[in-house]
């Protein structure tokens, strides 16, 4: 599968092994920068495992965009990010809990 901005990934090494992230972009053939479930770095596309959801968000997508995106397609974000990260806005709590 061909990784691509938006498209939704799972991370398979590091400490956030197992989280799912989206391309948000692309740096060169080897790194790319993942936003999502986890912190927004740039990370080896061998440490992704691409899934067949593609996202429908722009290059360099904030990460308030990158998680409403998410959270209307149903992929679970955990509690920590959206307070870590200041996101607990009334919008995203109502479709958090939808």
């Amino acid at each position: 599968m061909v990784i691509g901005v938006g498209r939704l990934c799972i991370k398979l090494k590091g400490r956030e092994a197992g989280r799912r992230c989206v391309v948000v972009d692309i740096i060169d053939e080897n790194f790319v920068i993942v936003d999502g479930d986890i912190r927004r770095r740039r990370c080896n596309i061998k440490h992704l495992e691409p899934l067949p959801v593609v996202l429908n968000i722009k290059p360099g997508a904030s990460t308030e965009e990158v998680v409403k995106e998410m959270l209307k397609n149903k992929i679970p974000i955990s509690y920590w990010k959206l307070r870590r990260e200041n996101l607990l806005t009334q919008e995203i709590i109502n479709i958090y809990k939808s």
